[in-house]
């Protein structure tokens, strides 16, 4: 039992790294959109695409402990709750910590998602003001799609 309980804080902890890295690429992903680099944007993508694989990795093998301890579908907090002595202090440091890194995400989260849609209104806007004067652009299909 002690052993899984080892287990568990050390994905916690590596979970919550990840978090944190994630949280640093969003806070870039912020001034890359700002700055309408679409090579910049593609590269933190692709970053992203990594850590969030990592992260969904981390959740699998967390989910897989406290399933052996009995407590599946419970939170770190809960867990925290019943835990012995030895470990109560220390998931309950990793459950608020967590709870810190996954506001900062969904603040960032939102953030981004508003400097999105401005940037395309923009992109939007001068479109449509170029083609008041009988200027089209160029469309460059993307080879991605």
């Amino acid at each position: 039992m002690i052993q899984l309980y080892e287990e568990l804080i050390d994905v916690l902890e590596k979970e919550f790294s990840l978090c944190a890295q994630l949280v640093g690429l969003l806070q870039k992903e912020k001034d890359v959109i700002v700055s309408l680099d679409p090579a910049a944007l593609e590269e933190l993508l692709s970053e992203k695409e990594a850590v969030s694989t990592n992260i969904r990795m981390c959740e699998e093998a967390r989910e897989r402990i406290l399933d052996r301890l009995g407590f599946k579908n419970k939170t770190i907090s809960q867990v925290a709750a019943v835990a012995a002595d030895d470990y109560r202090d220390r998931l309950t440091g990793i459950a608020s910590k967590f709870t810190s890194v996954i506001q900062s995400i969904m603040e960032l989260n939102k953030l981004n998602g508003k400097l999105i849609e401005k940037s395309l209104y923009y992109i939007k806007t001068s479109y449509n003001f170029l083609n008041t004067f009988g200027v089209t652009a160029r469309q460059r299909v993307s080879l991605e799609a």
